[in-house]
């Protein structure tokens, strides 16, 4: 299988990405006053990309999975990846759940359980939840993305286009009940399926130069309005406007096929050295290990070495420091082989 080291460069850049989102969630607040609230929010916008490559990533790798192997051997190979790492990382973060937030213990399975189906033991794993989903429907979602007609995945982008990215995030961004088509169109519109499908799309698709330069600018536009609008909104209503830049909303979706094409488009006949093809595999490799245990290390930050969150230490430098320690600590377990089967993904 050909190794697009684009994908490997997208991946690692993203796991950052990730780290800065969550470093920067002093956005969360309401202290619009601030300068350095504006610089979180700034910061929350430009890193908004992470979780969609993700998803796009493994649209591209997995929706043509028949060309190498079963749909049996599918299952296998992802759930195994992806589902035995979620339940296990999920139980570690319920055990050290009430040490961290200094919460009285009461542990029985039954609880266990309630919260990994509410997604309430630690609120960044939603993005499990979105990829399990994904596995379960990419046998029928890839007999839709076809290389020689590409007509069914248009199809299926315009209408995720249209009633998600469009009509869904206007009723959002104007805080009104979203609209019942969305309920009732269910195959283009539920889910993450639009960024999946991208991802093959992109993928599989050489865009003409003009095209090219029509979405980077679009992109552009896209930080600038989110950040323009999040901050405008923010203050008339007197508290954050976080859906604003929704990852489902028409420029959360512009911006992140904008950074998965300029990384393609630039680096897709990139061949580096065997030296640096390893180092880039074993770093892109770490990258949901990085994603489960990254905010350990920002919680211990936060209590133990007081490293407030408005702080622009806590959003500049606290963020490369929790991603190299995270990284380190991955490809320490890499070398251990259970722990291994629990962190790794490909």
């Amino acid at each position: 299988m050909k190794r697009y080291y684009y994908m490997d460069i997208l991946t690692i850049l993203a796991t950052i990405a990730v780290v800065f989102l969550h470093t920067s969630e002093y956005a969360f607040s309401n202290q619009t006053g601030d300068s350095h609230w504006i610089i979180a929010v700034i910061l929350q916008v430009t890193f908004i990309w992470a979780v969609p490559i993700f998803f796009m990533m493994s649209g591209a790798h997995l929706l043509d999975y028949r060309e190498r192997y079963d749909t049996v051997t599918f299952f296998k190979k992802r759930m195994t990846k992806v589902f035995v790492p979620f339940i296990f990382w999920s139980f570690v973060w319920y055990i050290l759940n009430p040490f961290i937030f200094h919460q009285p213990t009461d542990y029985h399975i039954g609880q266990f359980i309630d919260a990994v189906m509410h997604n309430s033991i630690q609120p960044i794993f939603w993005f499990f939840y979105f990829v399990i989903g994904f596995y379960i429907s990419a046998p029928l979602s890839a007999k839709i993305t076809n290389k020689a007609d590409k007509t069914l995945a248009l199809y299926l982008l315009a209408v995720n286009m249209i009633f998600v990215n469009i009509l869904s995030y206007y009723y959002e961004v104007r805080l009104q009940t979203d609209n019942f088509f969305l309920h009732g169109i269910q195959i283009g519109a539920a889910g993450g399926v639009g960024f999946f499908v991208v991802g093959w799309y992109l993928k599989n698709t050489v865009l003409h130069k003009w095209q090219k330069n029509i979405l980077y600018v679009a992109a552009l536009a896209s930080v600038a309005i989110m950040i323009a609008l999040t901050i405008y909104l923010s203050i008339k209503r007197g508290k954050f406007a976080r859906e604003v830049y929704d990852i489902w909303g028409l420029f959360g979706f512009i911006l992140s096929i904008g950074v998965f094409e300029f990384a393609k488009s630039h680096l897709a006949t990139y061949q580096p050295s065997p030296k640096v093809q390893l180092a880039l595999q074993k770093v892109a490799s770490t990258s949901l290990g990085v994603y489960v245990i990254h905010e350990f290390f920002i919680y211990f930050a936060e209590r133990k070495l007081h490293i407030a969150d408005s702080s622009l230490k806590h959003m500049f430098i606290l963020p490369i420091i929790v991603w190299l320690a995270s990284t380190a600590l991955v490809l320490i377990i890499h070398k251990i082989p259970l722990l291994n089967k629990i962190v790794w993904i490909k």
